[in-house]
C-alpha cells in the first residue's frame, strides 16, 4: 500500500472515530454494561482500540512489538481522556508516515512479534492497526443498540469520499 493510501485510511478512521465519539458526549454510557455484547462496556471496546496502538506502534517504528496494553481499571472513564488518547497514539504514528518515504514504508524488515522475527513492511504493520480498528466500528454500533442508543452513524467510506 503506498503512503497516499496510508494516509486516506487514517483519514477514513479518524472521521468514522469522530462519529462514533459524536454519538453521545455522557460519560455514564460508556461505561454502563453491556451484557451479552461481548464487551464489558463501550469504553472496553473502545479502550481496546486505543492501546492496541501501543503494542503496534512499536512494531512499526522500532521493528519490535511489546505485549498488548492492559486497559487499566481507571482507565479511560471520560469520552475527553479516550479521545485525547486515541489522538495522541494516532498523531505520532501518522507523523512517522508522513515523514518516512515510499520506500521506507515498503521495505520489508524483521519484525519481532512474540520473540519470533516476521518479516513486513513498516506499510503492512500500519494496514493492519487501521484496519484492526475498522474492524471494531461494527462491535461499537452493536454495543450502541445494546445499550438503547439510536446512531445512525455513517461508518461507510462512502460518506467519507464527500467530505
Amino acid at each position: 500500500m503506498n503512503k497516499a493510501d496510508l494516509l486516506d485510511l487514517f483519514d477514513y478512521t479518524e472521521f468514522a472515530w469522530k462519529q462514533l465519539v459524536g454519538v453521545t458526549a455522557d460519560d455514564a454510557v460508556l461505561l454502563r454494561e453491556a451484557p451479552g455484547s461481548g464487551w464489558p462496556s463501550l469504553r472496553n471496546c473502545l479502550g481496546h482500540m486505543v492501546v492496541a496502538y501501543g503494542r503496534w506502534s512499536p512494531a512499526i517504528i522500532d521493528l519490535k512489538t511489546g505485549p498488548l496494553p492492559e486497559l487499566g481499571e481507571g482507565d479511560f472513564l471520560t469520552w475527553k481522556s479516550l479521545d485525547e488518547a486515541h489522538s495522541a497514539a494516532r498523531g505520532e504514528l501518522r507523523a512517522r508516515v508522513e515523514g518516512w518515504s515510499e520506500s521506507e514504508l515498503a521495505s520489508p524488515h524483521d519484525v519481532e512479534v512474540y520473540g519470533e522475527p516476521l518479516r513486513y513492511s513498516r506499510s503492512d504493520l500500519i494496514l493492519h492497526i487501521l484496519l484492526h480498528e475498522r474492524g471494531h466500528h461494527g462491535d461499537v454500533t452493536t454495543l450502541f443498540w445494546q445499550l438503547g442508543i439510536e446512531a445512525e452513524t455513517t461508518l461507510e467510506y462512502r460518506f467519507h469520499l464527500r467530505r
